[in-house]
């Protein structure tokens, strides 16, 4: 019997079975098919795109930079910028670097300018400290079980001077007011998601939501400081934030 998934216009996830998930979905090459913000359909498409781009602009005031883009799936960021930078895409799933290779190729980026690695963020990184102009995780904080040893080792590769674009996901969940259609029509649903901070009863064994407060805590525990911090969304209550950090 195929799994029930959630109609398209019903989650920023499309396709996502009602049964929890589990961390096997970063690696059996379920995920890409999980977590399609981008899709028509989407109800945070809009916000994501502008997300997108602003990491992409301010990336590029950076001329010729050494990028590393870690848990950057299927090259979304990380294939646009390596038009004009060096990009390592760093991420666990051999199947999404596949997807993003795939991308490049069809975008004309050489293997020069892309570099693929597949490598578990939160393990330590394999590459050398200060190594790397700018550093970028994107969706990536709200999967790890310990988000400030990741950003410790993001700090560790940045070389002098360098700066760390990553964002996390409210869990002030008011914003949710905003995207009806994110949970659809089902009271119970509603509650759960209320009461875990805006996150899917499907996704609540891979995602955890922060408040602003505790992102900022995680930063500073890894020794990084905030220089711009952007958010999408409502005004007071955004889904996402994005900041960029320097280390103290």
């Amino acid at each position: 019997m195929p799994q029930s998934v959630r109609e398209l216009n019903t989650s920023d996830a499309v396709g996502v079975p009602r049964e929890p998930l589990a961390r096997t979905v970063f690696t059996d090459g379920r995920y890409p098919a999980l977590f399609r913000p981008d899709d028509a359909g989407s109800v945070f498409r809009g916000i994501y795109a502008a997300k997108r781009d602003d990491v992409l602009r301010i990336v590029d005031r950076t001329p010729r930079a050494r990028v590393l883009d870690l848990g950057g799936g299927m090259g979304r960021i990380a294939v646009p910028l390596a038009r004009t930078h060096a990009v390592t895409l760093g991420d666990i799933s051999a199947a999404m670097l596949s997807q993003a290779a795939s991308a490049a190729a069809a975008a004309g980026v050489t293997r020069e300018a892309l570099t693929l690695v597949e490598v578990d963020a939160a393990r330590t990184l394999p590459f050398a400290s200060a190594s790397f102009d700018v550093a970028i995780a994107i969706d990536l904080m709200v999967h790890l079980l310990d988000p400030v040893a990741t950003l410790r080792e993001l700090r560790r590769v940045l070389a002098p001077g360098g700066q760390l674009l990553v964002d996390i996901t409210n869990r002030h969940p008011q914003w949710m007011l905003r995207y009806p259609g994110y949970v659809g029509h089902h009271p119970r649903a509603w509650i759960r998601t209320w009461r875990a901070g805006g996150v899917l009863p499907e996704w609540r064994g891979i995602v955890r939501h922060h408040t602003r407060s505790e992102f900022h805590r995680m930063l500073a525990a890894a020794g990084l400081r905030i220089t711009e911090q952007r958010d999408y969304g409502p005004p007071l209550v955004p889904k996402w934030m994005l900041v960029c950090c320097e280390p103290a």
